[in-house]
């Protein structure tokens, strides 16, 4: 799928648009999904981030808060006007970038993620990210790309298993390092769903970070966390996705595993990758892109 088409991707079709006034004139696009969950996404940057509002009968659970290009605070406070707690799946700029507009953020216990927290992520390594062609419509109205970074946010850490009551509703935090050393996931009990983060979707998946900024990646550690979902969740409904469309089948699991595992064991041949547009700071001078039905592993030995 090309990433520049000016016609909606075609899978926003499946979900009914919810209209906000806080939307930042069109920069974010809500959903309504099954499960009493709403889904906000940033269609008109590369990255097509996914946030999740996960609702209870007493309080709301909110995954990730985007990029950081437009203010999505407001935006959430009015689809959630209750108590709310907020969570990252990891530390990479295109989840957290709202983060400091929240009184606290829940982040997994790992050195990276905390220290990220304290000090933010500068300007000059998301460099690339604010060039114009990363935008399908130009940049929004006030937005000052030399003057984009990661704010610092206060965090608090949250443990391995830890359950969220939201009331008629509990939802499970997991770690699944991988992506990265600090990424987790969720489970809600209730309806069966598994909010995946960066790890599991349709689209370029990334296994080739290597630097205290952005994180280290780890293709064994990837395929055990997969594992691990498998065995501990047997029982998975759907899973809802951090990019792209927000819904997957829960047996996109042991076909991602499957293709990491041929990834590993070097039954599939890479291509080079050397479109500038999918680096980012700190990636080794050559990568590989490993190609699979309907997605891609990214991948540097």
């Amino acid at each position: 799928m090309k990433w520049k088409t000016p016609e909606p991707r075609p899978y926003y079709a499946n979900y009914k648009r919810i209209s906000a006034k806080n939307d930042c004139r069109g920069w974010f696009q809500c959903y309504e999904l099954p499960g009493d969950i709403i889904a906000i996404c940033e269609p008109q940057h590369l990255q097509e981030v996914n946030i999740y509002i996960i609702k209870g009968s007493e309080r709301a659970l909110v995954l990730d808060t985007g990029m950081g290009i437009c203010n999505v605070e407001p935006l959430i406070r009015e689809l959630w006007p209750g108590e709310l707690t907020v969570v990252n799946c990891h530390r990479h700029f295109d989840h957290t970038g709202n983060n400091w507009r929240f009184p606290e953020v829940l982040i997994a216990d790992e050195e990276g993620a905390i220290r990220q927290a304290k000090e933010g992520c500068p300007h000059e390594p998301l460099a690339n990210q604010t060039d114009e062609d990363m935008f399908l419509f130009g940049y929004p109205e006030g937005f000052v790309p030399e003057d984009y970074w990661i704010r610092p946010f206060n965090a608090k850490v949250v443990e391995d298993g830890h359950i969220f009551d939201l009331g008629e509703r509990k939802v499970e935090l997991i770690y699944t390092p991988g992506h990265l050393e600090d990424h987790l996931m969720l489970f809600d009990h209730r309806e069966k769903i598994l909010f995946s983060g960066d790890m599991i979707y349709l689209g370029a998946i990334y296994v080739q970070f290597g630097s205290d900024l952005m994180g280290h990646s780890d293709l064994d550690q990837y395929i055990a966390s997969l594992v691990k979902l498998q065995e501990k969740f047997p029982e998975i409904h759907a899973v809802y996705t951090s990019h792209n469309d927000f819904i997957m089948p829960p047996s996109c699991i042991q076909m991602i595993r499957d293709a990491m595992v041929a990834v590993r064991d070097k039954t599939v041949e890479g291509t080079p990758l050397r479109d500038e547009k999918y680096g980012y700071y700190g990636d080794p001078d050559t990568m590989k892109q490993y190609f699979f039905d309907g997605f891609s592993i990214v991948y540097k030995e």
